[in-house]
């Protein structure tokens, strides 16, 4: 892991922009530093570019250094240009400073933690002595073999570039490594940034009158940093020292330190020795202090760590004295004996213990105390406050001083009375289960794979006919198989066990009773290892249940055969009337196959409509289960739909099935195809109310629809007509051309005289060359001209047979029904009372019925041989003519 230098944001910045900030930063430090030499005209005791370039080498990874250390080049190469001029040493000094720093920072990388550098003051030391000590006497000596060529180097040169750039390392270098996240939210928080403000203010104030004019200053110096170091935190104190070191240094190259006496000559002469005596001394305090408080945090967060695992723990925790008595006690210790904090101190674990688990406790106890056992376990049981009783599992330890001595007893308190009374329940369980195995016939063995041993319990013996003192072995079990069964029932365990699944097989075994069928289940045991160890399985005999389902399957399968070869459709459905069978007619007739039918509602499959264009059959039947037989109406035409479009005539019934508690179950529906038979029923009714010949309604259906219109008449008040039509020459074309002729002419005249009646009108052919019309709330006048239409249309209709054109005509009574002429004799001897007028007035024309037509029409009548009739006779006449003709 890399850590970047000294700020988070730098890591988002731009590399150029990072390399342009550290060379500022080393031409400000480089320029002041050079300052310090031309005020003072000697080599600075203090030098700060090594110092930063060492700590980038440490920081950044190597990828980013030739950016950052090139822009720090720059800017020390730039200062010493602009303070010295164009000599070799501004090239030269610059890259020694740059060579020192990779040696540096290479160095720190191997020595120190690059998360935590100055974690403790062994890696204050590893700094000092590496890149304070080493590599500035490295660089030292490099510096004066470079001067050497020159013949300027001396051994005061070499001290002093060394010093200069060991205290410039021991001034930035803890700075820049702490500049840290978590070092700067230490030293940035309110209190500690006014605190550090302050602290600073008054260290460099005192440390200047120190300096200014104080004897042995450099010792009140490093008092007042001392103070730093006790009171502030590490990075701020660091940042007091270089502070302070700064001013130092300005004071000394100024040369505004006090003068001391010839005594001391040799601080005189060496005035970086202050600054070593100041430094070091205040560096190792700050360590030492921030070690302090690490371990009293440390201290602090194990207390409470201590304090909430048994305040809040879920399990009772107590603190006891050698004496059994409790010293602390948790909140779940008081709820599990529910006693009070207040109370449990008062009182001893002996107090609280069941007294038949009291002497195994006090024997325990007595063994850690002796020193016999470093800790013990052990279930127990509690009296509670409410006289209750609860087991629990104790854990309990001793706590010593240094000289061994017996402290406090550490116990952990945890409940296990569910956990007993489900061990209890599972021992209820396990007596239930054998009792179950028992009653229900099942033999229980084990199969160990490794040793290949076989245990069976006294069950199994008795369902293979064994003795039960007898030794069951796998072969015991192979050699009972029929050997039909015996190549797969070995196949299917030895599967089981090469691919660790679950067996479940049925095979047949020879007793001495006959031949058993035995249902088979087993699974495999894993060790800790994950290893098979062993299979457990059960045996059941099934051999009744076998012959059972063998016969069911056998009715099953002739019931299948059965409803297959039967001609009608048949459903079941469950009790919630959705599909479980369809036979092929079934299939057919509704356009579903079962496999896609099963599980859909009847309803949802099955379209039944009155009549094929008719409205749907609402029928409850088809959505819940009937509770007796359901049978439609056999006069309801229902048609049912396919899923195709196709339609069948259909009859159907539906038929509840129960159980013999008279539970429902579900039910079966039985649809038969009436389609044929209603077909022939409509054939028959059709040529009983129709004439075959025209297509129209017959004599029979002419009368019937005559007698509604009359009742309408009579009990409504409305007004119907009637119109009586007989062809004129009709004779002479069925003599001249034939019948056949004679029957084309009937249904062409049908069919015109058809286009000239209304939608509601009633056209039936009487019988020969007769017609009848009935117009349903139809006035006089407009029956009139209905009459009109319908004789012209005949008279000018050209009737070609053969080549030859026929011309016939016709002539039409016309009589009112109304409530005051409502009997079917007297409307229809009038209607054809008038016609016969038109036929005596002279053909092709119509007239309509009055009273006075009977005295006109007398004398003629009378002159008719065997023809005389009386109006109220007429309408007993035969039915294929009239006896007015």
């Amino acid at each position: 892991m890399t850590t970047d230098t000294f700020s988070p944001a730098d890591r988002s910045s731009l590399p150029w922009l990072r390399g342009a900030m550290f060379g500022v930063l080393s031409f400000v430090l480089t320029l002041f530093c050079l300052e310090l030499i031309k005020v003072s005209i000697q080599i600075s005791s203090l030098w700060l570019p090594t110092a930063l370039m060492t700590l980038l080498v440490f920081h950044y990874p190597p990828r980013r250094l030739p950016g950052l250390l090139g822009g720090c080049m720059v800017g020390i190469i730039a200062a010493n240009a602009l303070m010295v001029g164009t000599a070799v040493v501004v090239l030269t000094f610059p890259l020694i400073n740059l060579l020192q720093a990779l040696l540096g920072g290479a160095l720190l990388r191997r020595l120190l933690d690059r998360e935590a550098p100055l974690d403790s003051l062994l890696g204050w030391s590893k700094m000092v002595v590496s890149v304070g000590i080493f590599t500035p006497l490295l660089g030292a000596l490099l510096a004066c073999w470079s001067l050497n060529f020159t013949g300027r180097a001396n051994f005061h040169f070499f001290t002093t570039w060394a010093v200069s750039e060991t205290i410039g390392m021991l001034a930035i270098g803890p700075v820049c490594l702490l500049w840290r996240p978590e070092e700067l939210r230490k030293s940035l928080s309110q209190h500690a940034l006014v605190e550090t403000l302050l602290t600073l203010i008054v260290t460099l104030a005192l440390s200047y009158c120190a300096l200014r004019y104080l004897p042995w200053s450099f010792t009140f110096v490093m008092v007042v940093l001392f103070y730093s170091a006790v009171r502030l935190p590490r990075l701020s104190a660091f940042i007091v020292f270089f502070a302070t070191l700064l001013m130092m240094s300005l004071l000394l190259a100024l040369n505004q330190l006090v003068q001391y006496t010839n005594a001391v000559t040799i601080v005189n002469s060496a005035p970086w020795l202050p600054f070593l005596l100041a430094i070091i001394p205040s560096h190792i305090m700050a360590q030492v202090m921030h070690s302090f408080r690490e371990e009293k945090k440390h201290i602090s967060q194990s207390e409470a760590r201590f304090r909430h695992a048994m305040e809040y723990s879920v399990i009772g925790m107590a603190l006891v004295s050698p004496e059994g008595r409790f010293l602390q006690v948790n909140q779940s210790l008081c709820r599990l004996l529910g006693y009070a904090q207040s109370e449990l101190v008062t009182m001893t674990f002996q107090m609280l213990t069941h007294p038949d688990d009291l002497a195994v406790d006090e024997s325990k106890f007595h063994e850690l105390l002796a020193g016999e056992i470093e800790t013990y376990s052990h279930e127990k049981r509690y009296l509670r406050k409410d006289g209750g009783i609860v087991w629990a599992l104790l854990a309990t330890s001793l706590v010593r001083d240094s000289e061994q001595r017996p402290l406090y007893f550490i116990s952990q308190i945890e409940d296990i009375s569910d956990l007993k009374q489900t061990e209890a329940a599972n021992r209820r369980l396990m007596q239930r289960i054998t009792l179950a195995n028992e009653a229900g016939g099942i033999g229980v063995w084990d199969l160990s794979l490794k040793t290949g041993k076989m245990n069976w319990d006294k069950r199994m013996f008795q369902l293979y006919g064994l003795k039960e003192e007898g030794q069951a072995t796998y072969l015991t079990w192979v050699n009972s198989l029929l050997p039909a069964d015996r190549q797969m029932a070995i196949d299917a365990f030895d599967k089981g066990i090469k691919e660790s699944l679950p067996v479940d097989i049925v095979f047949r075994i020879a007793t001495d009773d006959g031949i058993r069928f035995i249902h088979s289940q087993s699974t495999l045991v894993f060790g800790d290892d994950g290893n098979v160890e062993r299979m457990l399985g059960i045996n059941q005999d099934v051999t009744a249940m076998r012959q059972l389902t063998d016969a069911l399957y056998q009715e099953k399968e002739r019931m299948h055969i059965t409803l297959d070869a039967i001609g009608e459709a048949v459903i079941s459905t469950d009790e919630e009337m959705r599909v479980t069978f369809m036979n092929p007619v079934a299939e057919v007739m509704s356009g579903w196959t079962q496999e896609e039918a099963a599980g859909k509602r009847l309803s949802d499959l099955l379209r039944i409509t009155h009549g094929s264009d008719g409205p749907e059959m609402e029928n409850l039947l088809l959505c819940g289960l009937p509770h007796s037989k359901s049978v439609p109406e056999l006069a309801e035409e229902l048609v049912l739909h396919t899923r195709s479009g196709d339609c069948f005539d259909i009859h159907y019934s539906i038929t509840p099935l129960k159980t013999l508690e008279g539970g429902y179950i579900g039910s079966v529906m039985v649809i038969q195809d009436v389609s044929e038979s209603r077909e022939m029923m409509r054939r028959l009714s059709y040529g009983a109310s129709h004439d075959m010949l025209t297509r129209l309604p017959n004599r029979v259906s002419f009368e019937q629809r005559l007698k509604q219109l009359l009742h309408s008449a009579s009990q409504q008040q409305r007004q119907h007509a009637l119109i009586f039509i007989d062809l004129d020459r009709f004779k002479a074309v069925n003599d001249s051309a034939g019948h056949a002729a004679g029957d084309a002419l009937l249904r062409e005249i049908s069919g015109q005289m058809k286009q000239h009646l209304r939608s509601g009108d009633f056209l039936a052919r009487l019988g020969g060359d007769e017609f009848g019309v009935l117009l349903p709330d139809c006035a006089l006048g407009e029956a009139r001209d209905i009459a009109e239409c319908l004789v012209v249309a005949v008279n000018h209709y050209p009737f070609l047979w053969e080549g030859q054109l026929h011309r016939i005509g016709a002539s039409a009574g016309i009589t009112q029904l109304s409530k005051d002429n409502a009997h079917a004799s007297d409307v229809m001897a009038q209607a054809d009372l008038a016609c016969y007028n038109a036929k005596h007035n002279g053909r092709g024309q119509f007239s309509i019925y009055e009273a006075k037509l009977i005295d006109t029409l007398k004398p003629v009548l009378s002159q008719r041989e065997n023809e005389q009739i009386l109006p109220q006779q007429l309408s007993s006449q035969g039915n294929n003519s009239s006896p007015l003709r």
